[in-house]
């Protein structure tokens, strides 16, 4: 009779022994998909910091490139830096092509054997 008790117990404890497996297996995953989740989370915050950062520094080079690129900026600091000042007396000058000097074309009156030969690098008198 005791021997029926013993076996009534292990076969009692098997599903209870299998549940706790079952329960314990999935407190390990959950808790694996919540330190995934965590993960995916402060990465996810860190591309979104990153973008406000450089969404941020973008404005900024976008200012300074219009106020560096702006006439006004452009002439002071010609002026200031440089030291150029507007030109009071703008003359300007007519250059006629007759008066320009011209070389005279000459013209190469050699023979097609020599112009052959002289491509080879050979010469003929």
């Amino acid at each position: 009779m005791q021997e029926a008790g013993i076996q009534k117990k292990k076969a009692s404890s098997k599903p209870l022994l299998i549940l706790t497996m079952v329960v314990f297996i999935a407190i390990v995953v959950l808790g694996f998909l919540r330190f995934h989740a965590s993960r995916l989370e402060y990465l996810l915050n860190t591309v979104y910091r990153n973008i406000e950062r450089y969404s941020t520094e973008e404005m900024e080079l976008k200012q300074a490139y219009s106020g560096l690129s702006s006439p006004t900026r452009i002439y002071s600091y010609c002026r200031d830096v440089l030291g150029m000042d507007r030109a009071r007396n703008v003359e300007m000058i007519q250059v006629n092509p007759v008066h320009l000097a011209s070389a005279p074309e000459v013209e190469s009156k050699k023979s097609w054997r020599s112009s052959l030969f002289s491509f080879f690098g050979l010469t003929i008198n």
